[in-house]
């Protein structure tokens, strides 16, 4: 077994549920999508640092790595004062549907791709 499917073992029945919902959601959306053990949760890579799955007490956090550029699109994702990174709690398998994270991701996903040709060109 690899250290994700370690951790995610581990969690909590609740948790364990959504956190596998979204693994399974982020390789869905993100093809190429490489998924890594970083800072002891799991991290996904997309044109660098995509995405992050983090228990928290009450639920399942999704962090999105620049996520502060796409939060005004999405009322669920939290910036709470940081740089570059906004959350979206998850208390529920309901709340995957339910706070657009699949709109989420997808945008995210966009954004980093969209930002790595910019570089490229300007290259």
């Amino acid at each position: 077994m690899n250290p994700v499917d370690i951790f995610i073992d581990e969690l909590p029945v609740n948790k364990k549920a959504i956190a596998d919902q979204l693994r399974q959601l982020i390789h869905a959306m993100v093809p190429g999508v490489q998924e890594k053990f970083s800072f002891k949760i799991p991290f996904y890579h997309y044109f660098g640092m995509y995405c992050y799955i983090n228990p928290v007490k009450d639920g399942i956090d999704l962090g999105i790595c620049n996520g502060k550029k796409i939060a005004d699109d999405f009322e669920h994702l939290e910036v709470k004062g940081r740089a570059l990174i906004a959350t979206v709690r998850l208390h529920s398998l309901h709340d995957i549907e339910a706070k657009q994270v699949a709109e989420i991701l997808a945008t995210a996903a966009i954004d980093k791709e969209s930002v790595a040709k910019e570089k490229k060109r300007k290259k």
